[in-house]
This record gives C-alpha cells, structure tokens and sequence, in this order.
C-alpha cells in the first residue's frame, strides 16, 4: 500500500500538468470571426470556385481573338510509275512530267480570326463574367454563413458560463443552508429528514453544475474548431455581449434594402442575368461563322509548283470563309429550347429566393421585439425570487421556516437567474440572426 503512494502522486502531478499545458486564447467576438474566416473550409472552396469561374471567363474571352496553329507531317509513299509523255515524233524519248518523290515533308502555320458568329462568342462571354460574378457573391455569402455560425456558437458558450455562474452561486447558497440546517438539528429544532432534503438538493445541484461543465465544454471545442484553435484550448470570452436595441425600426425599407443587397440574392439575380445571356448565345447557332485565314506552307515537294521537285518550297495564301450548317434537323432551336427553359428555372428561382429572404427578414424582426421584453420582465422575476429567498432564508435561520420552504425559495431563484440569462443571450441570437437576414 505504501508503494502506491508515490504512483498516485506522480499520476496526479502529471495530470496537473497536463492541465497547466493546455493552451489559453482570449478571445473577442470579432477576433473569433477573423480568425474562422481566415480558417474556414468552407471559404476555402468558395474561393477555389471564384478562381474556376475567372479562368473560365478568360478561357471564353480567347474565341474572340485570332489563332495560330502549326502542322508538321511526314510520308513515305509507296514506289509507283513516274507520269511521263512521249512526243508523237519518231525516235523521241519519254519526258518525265511528274517524277515520284516517295518522301514528303510538309510545314503549314495558319492563322484564323473570326470575324462574325452571330453574336456567339460575346454572350457566351458576358455569360461567363456573369457567373464569375456571381461566384463573387457566394463567398460573400458563405462569410456570412461562417460569421453566424460563429456568432451562435459565442453567444451560446457565454450563455452556458453565465448559467454556470448562476448555478454555482446558488450551490454557494445551498452550502450555507446545510451548515445551518446540521447547527439546528444538533439544536434539535430541525429533524434529519430536514438536513437529508437540503443535501439531497445540494447533490442534484452540484450533478447539474457538472452537467452544465461537459456542455461547456463541447461548445469549446466546437468553437476551437471553427477558428482554427487546438481543440483543449482554453478559451476566456472578452466580448460582453450587450442588449442595446439600436436597430432600424423601418421594417418595409430594411427589406427592399436587403432584396437589393443581400450577397445570395445577388448572386441569383446575377445567374438570372447569365442564363439570359445563354439565350443570346444559342440563339447564335442560327447564324454563319465567318473568319479570316491565311497561311504559310513549307513543304518538299510543295504540290502547289509543278513540276513538283524535290526540295522545300514556300508558298503562302489569305481568304475569307464562311461556315453554315443549313440543315440539321432543327438542333439550334432544341437548343435554344433549353437555354430558355435554363432561364425560367433561373428566374423562378430568383423570385422563390427573395420571397423566402423577405419572410424570413420579417420572421427574424417580429421574434426580436418579444425577445428584448422577455429580459425585462426575467430580470424582475429575479428580484423577487432574491427577496423571496432572502426573507425565506432569514427565517429558516431562526428556525421558523421549513427545508420545504428553503428548497422551494431556492429553485424558484435558480431558474429566475437562469432564465434571465437565457433571456439575454436569446435576445443577442435573435439579433444577430436578424442581422445576418439582412445580409449584415
């Protein structure tokens, strides 16, 4: 047994230590909100998309410049009798008109520029910057997103330790009251069963204090994770969260500024824009395609120089060229078909997204103003149960109240403060929610 000993303590100083390493961040609201931004995966992949969207747009922006390809070939053909022609004359000989040249080399650089394809290129382009733009908008959104998320996630944790504040306190209380209860039943003014019923409650108490510790410390680690921390770090919140109530009164004005503002319903409108370019840009397949070309040929022989010779040779030639497909079983209007259809989906969409947005505005604004009163009325609720408690535990002292009555007093306390905290920290939700409806 006295070998255990000096395990025991090594094992407990270790633990000790363990807890003395983890990390400890003092943390604001808006430091807690860079730092998710800045960490986020979520961003991360918006900002990838941006980055698609832009190269895609500049990918489509090169159809309206010219371009240059270069094509090198060689053959070997098969032996095959040489064309020749013989004078009608006697004795003449035959004269080679075209000698065979088994090995053919051959260099071309072209150059192509379009000169008109219906309007094609233009709206295919003004369709891809539209889509890059909107791509834009979603990261604003998604950061919105992030700082909600963030905001939830604070607000709850600083609702949990203040809850936590407010049960320790009332643990406090209970300790007194059972030391004053054991002092009377050894008066004998108070019975066992008195004492057993307040540390009963003292037991039940200190299990919800604990109960309340684990969820504090899940929300931790959620919200190590969100800003990038270590997941044991230690968090100390230095933002106070106030219940100012500063906001715009104008319901109707904040939602029209909102439709007009708010980074996802831009972005739908701007898609709205794009499939609406997609349009002009199918409708193109109606349409010829006219190019200028030229070229430049390097080839031995070059078949272009008769009598072809064996030797390389430079020939180079321009030209206009025109490309229309006359008939194809009506496929451009198919697709145009689908590129309309594209646009009403687009524009359903658009109207579905900003009816939502404004319910859901409205929703957040009603929900707020409940909110704000419910932290009054909880705070009075709370002086009462105070001067409850205060007068309860006074006579208990002098031993005219019962542990019933010690009891009733103190959970009546506990859940008014209890409830006020929940009233304020539901008010600071409210409020941001509302605020992030708004797009801010």
């Amino acid at each position: 047994m006295v070998s255990r000993i000096p395990l025991f303590i090594t094992t407990a100083h270790l633990f000790s230590l363990a807890i003395l390493a983890q990390p400890t961040l003092t943390l604001t609201l808006d430091d807690a909100e860079q730092r998710a931004i800045q960490t986020s995966k979520l961003l991360r992949s918006s900002n990838a998309r941006i980055e698609q969207a832009r190269l895609r747009t500049d990918e489509v922006a090169t159809a309206k410049l010219p371009s240059l390809a270069f094509q090198a070939g060689y053959t070997h053909l098969s032996p095959v009798p040489a064309f020749t022609f013989t004078p009608p004359f006697p004795g003449s000989t035959p004269v080679t008109i075209a000698p065979v040249i088994l090995d053919q080399t051959q260099m071309r650089v072209q150059l192509q520029q379009i000169l008109f394809a219906g309007g094609r290129i233009s709206a295919t382009e003004q369709a891809a910057a539209l889509q890059a733009q909107a791509a834009t908008d979603d990261y604003r959104s998604d950061e919105l997103k992030v700082r909600l998320t963030v905001r939830t996630l604070y607000l709850n944790l600083y609702k949990l330790r203040a809850t936590l504040r407010a049960i320790e306190q009332s643990l406090e209380q209970l300790q007194a009251r059972v030391r004053d209860a054991e002092n009377l039943n050894k008066a004998g003014l108070l019975t066992s069963n008195d004492v057993l019923k307040l540390q009963v409650q003292q037991s039940n108490t200190h299990a919800q204090l604990l109960e309340t510790k684990a969820q504090e410390s899940s929300l931790v680690v959620q919200l190590n994770n969100l800003i990038g921390m270590p997941l044991s770090t230690q968090l100390t919140l230095a933002t106070d969260p106030t219940t100012d109530d500063t906001l715009d009164t104008d319901l109707d004005r904040m939602i029209a500024e909102a439709l007009d503002s708010r980074p996802d319903l831009v972005a739908t409108k701007t898609r709205l824009q794009s499939a609406e370019a997609s349009v002009s840009a199918a409708n193109a397949a109606w349409f010829p395609t006219i190019a200028f070309n030229a070229g430049y040929t390097l080839a031995n022989p070059n078949q272009r120089i008769l009598p072809n010779r064996k030797q390389f040779d430079g020939t180079w030639d321009v030209g206009i060229s025109m490309s229309w497909n006359l008939w194809n079983w009506l496929q451009p209007q198919y697709q145009v078909g689908q590129a309309r259809a594209q646009y009403d989906q687009a524009r359903a969409t658009n109207e579905l997204l900003r009816d939502n947005a404004a319910v859901e505005i409205t929703q957040n604004y009603v929900m707020l103003r409940p909110a704000r009163e419910r932290i009054s009325v909880a705070h009075r609720a709370v002086l009462q149960a105070e001067e409850n408690y205060s007068q309860v535990a006074s006579r208990f002292a002098a031993g005219i109240a019962t542990s019933t009555d010690v009891l009733e007093a103190e959970l009546l306390l506990l859940q008014a403060r209890t409830a006020e905290i929940s009233a304020q920290a539901d008010y600071m939700l409210a409020k941001a929610r509302y605020l992030s409806s708004l797009g801010k």
